[in-house]
């Protein structure tokens, strides 16, 4: 995989920094991490390295920061007209605090990504609370983005050019409960609002004998909810997890996933996780294949957009964590250091056909 060799420099990197931070003395602690994915179906591929940093500043205070590039190739369906392709970049960077008062922890953040036909900016604020001597913990999330679209990649010169700009709110509250000594409980409910330009500029649909381009609402509101428990078994040092989550946005659109995870100690210093997610949503209301008319008065929004059809997938996962001290490593700069192994097999229903995902990570601890 090409990804590999891009992460040498990054992997060079994070040793160094570690390095640097042992040589320093432990006025801090943090960790640097180096993370390399790759996704494939049908029409679409993108690799993304990454490199995160956690940093304590102080007793009370964290830093994180990321930076990552995806490098996108899509053809045919994905880039909206068939027969062509395009390959972008995009870049983002991020960072985020977090402050510990007491049993409260207060923080927010800020993302920015570019590419050359959409530009982002995010901000979040977060607050959580521990009550009922640490076994209740109650956390609120919120946070806005301005998102500019436009078809600047598109393939043919001749097209006209189309831009928009989108606004985001989220909200979210979630609780968690110790129910037993192996036994943790949460629920969360998260509601996100959209106004703006939703369509994909590249997208143009089958409507009264014409292609058109996409037309949806400009407004979305979607609304989700989940339960999750997560229990420890300690007779074979196994992590069981399960949830479920119900999603239903004022589009029509209504989708239901359960999902089950296993966290396997097979030896110390070395994990297994598996997953099986299976998710499955009805259309949104407007939304159909071919359209009869192409007229506005009659049909005042039109997608093929098969994210917004009829949909089931299923994701079978797989993970394997190992510290490196299994290898013998247990001093110098690498000494508790992990890595990570994943891949996830995706079944899609629709056009876009199955997909494959995988990531290979290094988490290199120091002290500064």
């Amino acid at each position: 995989m090409q990804l590999t060799a891009r992460l040498g420099p990054a992997m060079a990197l994070a040793a160094a920094l570690a390095l640097v931070g042992a040589e320093r003395g432990a006025a801090g602690d943090g960790d640097i991490t180096v993370r390399g994915a790759y996704y494939k179906e049908r029409s679409t591929r993108v690799a993304q390295p990454m490199v995160d940093g956690r940093f304590d500043l102080g007793p009370d205070g964290e830093l994180r920061a990321h930076a990552l590039v995806d490098s996108i190739s899509s053809a045919s369906v994905a880039s909206g007209a068939i027969g062509d392709s395009f390959s972008e970049r995009r870049f983002e960077m991020g960072a985020s605090y977090l402050h510990r008062v007491g049993l409260m922890r207060l923080g927010g953040g800020l993302r920015f990504s570019s590419e050359p036909d959409y530009q982002s900016a995010f901000a979040h604020l977060r607050g959580e609370a521990d009550l009922g001597d640490r076994n209740t913990t109650i956390a609120l999330y919120l946070a806005g983005g301005r998102d500019a679209v436009s078809n600047e990649g598109a393939q043919n010169p001749m097209s006209a050019g189309i831009e928009g700009v989108l606004y985001t709110s989220v909200g979210s509250v979630s609780l968690s409960q110790v129910l037993t000594p192996v036994l943790v409980g949460q629920l969360t409910y998260d509601l996100a609002h959209l106004d703006g330009f939703q369509e994909n500029p590249y997208r143009s649909v089958a409507a009264g004998g014409v292609l058109e381009p996409e037309r949806v609402p400009e407004t979305r509101t979607r609304h989700a909810a989940q339960a999750a428990l997560r229990g420890f078994v300690a007779a074979t040092r196994s992590t069981l997890i399960g949830s479920y989550r119900l999603y239903a946005d004022d589009w029509g659109v209504v989708g239901n996933t359960p999902e089950v995870r296993l966290v396997q100690q097979i030896i110390p210093s070395l994990d297994l996780h598996l997953r099986y997610r299976y998710h499955h949503q009805n259309a949104a209301e407007f939304y159909e294949p071919v359209y009869d008319s192409a007229d506005p008065a009659m049909e005042p929004y039109i997608t093929d957009d098969a994210k917004l059809g009829r949909l089931t997938t299923q994701t079978f996962g797989g993970k394997l964590e190992v510290g490196v001290d299994l290898f013998g490593v247990t001093d110098g700069p690498m000494a508790g250091a992990r890595a990570q192994a994943s891949f996830d097999y995706i079944t899609q229903s629709t056009y876009y056909g199955n997909a494959v995902s995988a990531q290979l990570a290094i988490s290199v601890p120091f002290a500064y």
